[in-house]
């Protein structure tokens, strides 16, 4: 009758499915276990009691989606966006942005009507209300401006502020000031379509607040007003149907979202309690061309006015879109009202008399202009200007010819000095060439759409060549997004559109070269097209048929609309959710939704292949459906999962140290979604939680306050607290009538042995002492079950003999006995022990280490002896390794 000591020296191997407990030929096995509940693997080779969880917030607001905002790592200060159905809120450490009550007002910040407010526009700009909505509109060469003068209290000033603006068409710049036009309040900001919240605090009795836009066209907004008291609140265009679908990435202060269903959205937070959520809006692309069988006819050169089809075209659902004309000839006119102030220019080609072009200045002006001449610099620009002519009155129309045949030369208009009036200047050039861009603002008739010019036009004639864009409700909004090798790339459908290099608002085709923007088709073999986006050492792109690795023409070669070769990495196919990066690895859950793939980057190749992280344990779902996912990498890399059952997976990550361990999560609740945000010291790792059927958002506790200290975070949607001299009550509202564990500076107060059932939402304690730290929270139980045994046997293998366990020997670290049981199965479980050294172990404990003799298991006999253990919180346990004495019968 054989008998061994068997050691596992590491027990990090996590969970594995039934079908692969007899894989004892494989030596990660015997780290490996049957069962991993609220037991998480570490990398280093231990196993330890999952933290808690800490009650944050209450967010019974319907469906919702937690969004990951990474701000300064080593600072504690955690920001955490949340959208819900058309809302969202900040949560800054741990509680939501709020307002508070202050008696400054904004004067008809409704914009009911124009009173209250001052038009400090440029001549010839503007500033009224119309519809609900102040106007601005500018020209090419003057600011349209609204200020007004604010009052505040002496009880007001030193108090924080929140000046909310929502625009409807921007762009628009604010700033307030101690003085009129001075920006010491609140720094000059630009805001574009969509509803912004800036926190400014005023000292002074009086500030000065001035809305502008310097562009040639109408600047919309229909609120500017002081926040009410309260939660901040900005509105978003997902409702509760939708929150799904937005997938993130984060650059600096600005996350960018992506949905089919909407135009990108970009999340922009300009301070701690300064937030907005505005269109990402681009005006030079990306462009497709036209098939040529409609003429559009422009009605402006710059501002607002129409486009009109030379037969039915236009859709209400072409909102948004970009048309960008290609016309002959060159008109520009200009009116200038102060100075010094350069006007757009013309471009002049060929020989002889097809050089001339005219000219004229007009209006009643004091003051002086030049016409300017300059010679393309190579590169299609102007270089330097100098001075053809100068005028201090009215002129033509008349005609100039230059006479430098075959040289390509730009003229224009310069205000040189302004008195009064307006000057209006005029260039008409017959030949040449030149584009226009604008955008779809309105729909009148399937001929006529209104649109804003975003690149002056310079024809009011019919053209046949125009581009359109390739974004919109009637086309479509891209659905992947990802930052990567200095380009913020969009997917959409079977493309992928890359932005100019560090210009993520850019796609303008008229760069050239390596810096070009990329448009190019990934060759995808789904109708669906691209589902996300990941940067890893290569751009790729996930389908719901292949994951498509994008290559340069080498290695180190960076992507190019020249240099673009896709390739199929994996023929998995992706689910319809975000895939996740840990380092060089890109982690994505497969087409079923119950398995999940690891993108790795071969040796040798560099090329990426697949790898199942879950064939050793297909049913670790249960048939449930990933819904979320997130990358937790300190203290250990950590990808949690949460499935649509409401459990919630941990796959511990670590493959250069071969740890590919999973464990399962529960709790008193359902979990919804998770995410993960570097932190100080830990990641914080928040989850959507549903306990009595209230939502609520909490935290994983960080591992150092699990081990037994003074504050030890071992429950569930716990809540801390430090005591007052004879604190008596603690308010746990939202673990109303649940049975909780109370742990008090070191000890367990109460225990799983003797829960306090919360009424009235307290708890009643003795009366403390001051300064003692309080935890109290759901109780939770670790379950960790062996795989098959296959130890001590005398004639080939341990299989299918009789065998027990009569005793275990355990490392543990951090760890209080009073919660560890173990046993041959969970139904026999028992204390480990209550001795040691022939001692008695005094309740509440903590062995910095403990590795005493080993304590009897079991005597049964069977061919499928286990090794059992449970601990229960609030109790810290790490298990470091084990020794089993086995005895085998054969």
């Amino acid at each position: 009758m054989p008998r061994v000591s068997a050691p596992v020296y590491a027990v990090n191997g996590g969970e594995v499915g039934e079908e692969a407990l007899s894989r004892l030929d494989l030596e990660r096995m015997q780290f490996a276990s049957a069962l991993n509940s609220n037991i998480l693997p570490r990398v280093v080779g231990s196993m330890t009691l999952r933290p808690g969880l800490e009650h944050i917030a209450d967010i019974n607001l319907g469906d919702v989606r937690l969004l990951e905002y990474s701000f300064a790592g080593s600072n504690s200060s955690m920001l955490v966006p949340i959208l819900s159905n058309n809302e969202m809120r900040i949560l800054k450490d741990n509680t939501f942005v709020s307002r508070v009550a202050v008696a400054t007002s904004i004067t008809n910040g409704d914009f009911n009507s124009f009173a209250g407010w001052t038009d400090a526009s440029a001549v010839g700009a503007s500033a009224n209300v119309s519809g609900g909505n102040l106007v601005l509109t500018g020209t090419t060469q003057g600011r349209a401006a609204a200020r007004q003068t604010l009052s505040v209290a002496v009880g007001d000033r030193g108090k924080e502020h929140g000046l909310r603006i929502e625009v409807v068409r921007g762009p628009v710049w604010v700033h307030i000031g101690s003085s009129a036009g001075a920006s010491d309040v609140l720094p000059l900001s630009v805001l574009d379509d969509g509803d912004h919240s800036i926190a400014f605090t005023p000292t002074t009795a009086n500030v000065y607040i001035e809305l502008y836009t310097d562009n040639a066209r109408q600047a919309l907004v229909s609120r500017c007003q002081i926040d009410a008291a309260g939660t901040l609140v900005l509105s978003t265009p997902w409702v509760t149907a939708d929150l799904a679908a937005p997938r993130h990435k984060q650059n600096i202060d600005v996350l960018y979202l992506a949905s089919r269903q909407f135009q990108q959205r970009e999340i922009q937070r300009r301070g701690d309690t300064s937030w907005g959520v505005q269109r990402y809006k681009v005006d030079d692309g990306p462009f497709v061309a036209s098939d040529g069988t409609v003429a559009l006819t422009p009605s402006v050169y710059t501002g607002n006015g129409t486009l009109t089809a030379s037969r039915p075209f236009f859709e209400a659902s072409m909102l948004n879109r970009l048309f960008r004309l290609f016309q002959s000839g060159q008109t520009v006119q200009e009116s200038f009202t102060a100075s010094p102030a350069n006007g757009a220019s013309i471009r002049v080609s060929g020989v002889g008399v097809a050089r001339r072009f005219s000219f004229q200045v007009a209006g009643t002006w004091v003051g002086s202009v030049r016409l300017e001449v300059a010679t393309d610099d190579g590169s299609g620009n102007p270089g330097a200007w100098s001075t053809v002519n100068s005028y201090t009155a009215n002129v033509g129309p008349s005609n100039y010819t230059d006479t430098d045949d075959n040289v390509v030369k730009f003229f224009r208009f310069v205000a040189v000095t302004y008195t009064s009036g307006t000057i209006d200047t005029t260039l008409i050039y017959t030949g040449g060439s030149q584009v226009g861009v604008a955008r779809m603002t309105g729909y009148t008739s399937a001929t006529v759409a209104s649109v804003e010019v975003l690149s002056r036009f310079y024809s009011l004639s019919p053209t046949f060549e125009w581009d359109f864009s390739t974004w919109s409700d009637y086309d479509g909004w891209p659905w992947g997004i990802e930052a990567f090798g200095g380009r913020l790339y969009w997917g959409k459908g079977d493309f992928v559109h890359g932005s100019v290099p560090d210009a993520f608002h850019s796609f303008d085709d008229n760069v050239e070269g390596d810096s070009a923007p990329i448009y190019r088709s990934i060759g995808a073999s789904t109708d669906r097209g691209i589902l996300w986006l990941l940067g890893l050492q290569r751009l790729i792109a996930g389908t719901d048929n292949s994951e498509i690795s994008i290559k340069a023409s080498s290695f180190d070669e960076p992507l190019t609309a020249s240099s673009w070769f896709p390739v199929d990495g994996s023929t998995q196919g992706s689910y319809d959710l975000r895939s996740v990066k840990c380092d060089k690895d890109g982690i994505f859950v497969q087409s079923s939704g119950l398995s999940v793939f690891a993108l790795i980057a071969e040796q040798g190749t560099l090329d990426y292949s697949a790898m199942d992280l879950t064939e050793m344990h297909e049913e670790i779902c249960e048939g449930s459906p990933i819904v979320s996912v997130a990358v937790q990498r300190q203290p250990d890399t950590i990808v949690w999962f949460i499935l649509e059952n409401g459990e919630a997976r941990a796959l511990t990550y670590r493959p250069s140290q071969k740890v590919v361990a999973w464990s399962r999560v529960v709790t008193d609740g359902q979990f919804k979604q998770v995410i993960a945000c570097r932190g100080k010291g830990q990641d914080n790792v928040y989850f959507a939680v549903v306990r009595n059927g209230t939502q609520r958002l909490e935290r994983l506790a960080d591992l150092k306050d699990c081990r037994g200290g003074a504050t030890n975070c071992l429950a569930d949607g716990f809540k801390r607290f430090t005591t007052t001299a004879s604190q008596t009550t603690f308010a746990v509202p939202h673990l109303n009538g649940k049975g909780v564990t109370v742990w008090v500076d070191g000890a367990a107060l109460h225990d799983q042995d003797s829960l306090y059932m919360v009424a009235g939402g307290n708890v009643i304690l003795p009366a403390q002492t001051a300064g003692k730290s309080v935890v109290i929270g759901l109780p939770y139980v670790g379950r960790w079950k062996s795989t098959k045994l296959a130890y001590g046997a005398a004639n080939g293998t341990a299989l299918f003999k009789k065998k027990r366990v009569s005793q275990l020997g355990l490392y543990l670290v951090k760890t209080m006995l009073d919660g560890l049981r173990a046993g041959k199965d969970f139904d026999t479980l028992r204390r480990l022990t209550v001795t040691k050294g022939d001692k008695p172990i005094a309740p509440n404990t903590l062995f910095g280490t403990f590795d005493a003799d080993m304590m009897s298991v079991s005597s049964d006999w069977d061919t499928d002896s286990r090794i059992c253990l449970e601990h229960r919180s609030p109790y810290p346990l790490t298990v470091g390794s084990l020794v089993m004495d086995v005895q085998t019968n054969g």
